[in-house]
C-alpha cells in the first residue's frame, strides 16, 4: 500500500527509500488556468541494468511498484490534506523489452469522498514512445493524523543517482530464495512507508516472483530464458504489519506459453491473515 509523505529527519527516508532504488522522478502538471480538477503527474524512470528481467525490459513487479509510487503520489494531492492507501492495482502489460527511461502518466479520473480513481500509462522514450503497460489504481482516502503533508506546488522530485552495484529486485525487497508454491519475503523496517506497514510496490514484486516460481514447473510454461509476470491484478485487502509474508500460488492453467497463476499473500506474523489477493499471467519468453 503507499502512502506518506512524511517520513523521519534523518536515516532512512521511507518516502523516498523504495523511489531511490528505480530512480522515480516525479513531476506535477497542474490543470489549466481557470479549471477545477486534480493534477496529472508524469514520471520517468530509467530502466537500469540491475533491474531487467529475463525478458530484457523491467521486471513487471518493479514497473508496477513505480506505478504504485506514481499513482498514490497523484491520488494524494488530489485529496489533500487527506491522503491515501492503495486498496486496487490492475495492470496490462504489452511490452516486456524495454530500451528506457519509461514515461508513466497518471491521471485522475474520480476523486470522490472516500475513494481516488486513477489511470496510469507508460511508454518507452528510448523505443519511440512504445507502449508497454496501461494501468487502473484505486486508493481510499484516509485522515493522516498527525503527518505533515508539505509540498512546494507544482511537486517534483528529482531523479535519483545511479546506484553502482545495487541488488536485483528480489534481493532488494528481501525475498527468501527458492521455488514451488511458496515464496516468502522478509519484511525489513526499510520497505515501511510512513505508517508502518509494507510499500505496495513490495507486494507487487512478491506476487511477480511467487507466480514466476510457481510457473517454472509447468508443462510448457518456460521459454528458452525463463518467465515473466505479464498482466498483474492485485487488491489489497489489509496492511501488511508484522512478517514474515508469504506468497501462496495455484497455477491454474497453462496454455500456448501463459500460465494463469492465482496468489494468495499472507502475514504469517499477523495470525497468518490474508492481505493481499491477485492473479498473475506469467509468459514464456
Amino acid at each position: 500500500m503507499t502512502a506518506g509523505p512524511a517520513g523521519p529527519e534523518e536515516g532512512t527516508d521511507p518516502r523516498r527509500h523504495v523511489t531511490d532504488y528505480f530512480r522515480l522522478e516525479r513531476r506535477e502538471i497542474p490543470p489549466p488556468a481557470g479549471q477545477d480538477g486534480a493534477s496529472a503527474v508524469v514520471g520517468r524512470a530509467p530502466v537500469d541494468d540491475h533491474l531487467r528481467g529475463p525478458a530484457g525490459g523491467m521486471r513487471t513487479g518493479g514497473l508496477l511498484t513505480s506505478l504504485d509510487s506514481l499513482g498514490g503520489f497523484t491520488s494524494g494531492l488530489a485529496v489533500l490534506p487527506q491522503w491515501i492507501v492503495t486498496t486496487s492495482l490492475m495492470a496490462t502489460v504489452s511490452e516486456l523489452a524495454h530500451v528506457g527511461p519509461l514515461r508513466i502518466r497518471a491521471d485522475v479520473v474520480r476523486r470522490g469522498r472516500n475513494a481516488v480513481v486513477t489511470s496510469l500509462d507508460v511508454v518507452d522514450e528510448g523505443a519511440q514512445d512504445r507502449h508497454v503497460a496501461a494501468a487502473t489504481m484505486t486508493c481510499a482516502v484516509l485522515d493522516p493524523g498527525a503527518m505533515t503533508l508539505e509540498f512546494t506546488r507544482p511537486a517534483h522530485v528529482a531523479m535519483a543517482d545511479p546506484q553502482p552495484g545495487a541488488p536485483p529486485p528480489d534481493e532488494f525487497f528481501s525475498i527468501v530464495p527458492g521455488g514451488g508454491a511458496v515464496t516468502r519475503m522478509v519484511l525489513e523496517d526499510r520497505l515501511r512507508n510512513p505508517w508502518g506497514i509494507l510499500h505496495g510496490g513490495a507486494v507487487a514484486m512478491l506476487a511477480d516472483e511467487a507466480a514466476c516460481r510457481a510457473a517454472v514447473g509447468c508443462p510448457g510454461a518456460a521459454g528458452p530464458r525463463g518467465v515473466a509476470a505479464g498482466d498483474v491484478v492485485l487488491h489489497y485487502l489489509r496492511p501488511v504489519r508484522v512478517g514474515p509474508v508469504e506468497a501462496r500460488c495455484t497455477v491454474l492453467g497453462t496454455r500456448a506459453g501463459r500460465t494463469t497463476v492465482r496468489v494468495a499473500i499472507h502475514d504469517v506474523g499477523a495470525e497468518d491473515r490474508m492481505v493481499t489477493a491477485g492473479a498473475v499471467t506469467v509468459l514464456a519468453v
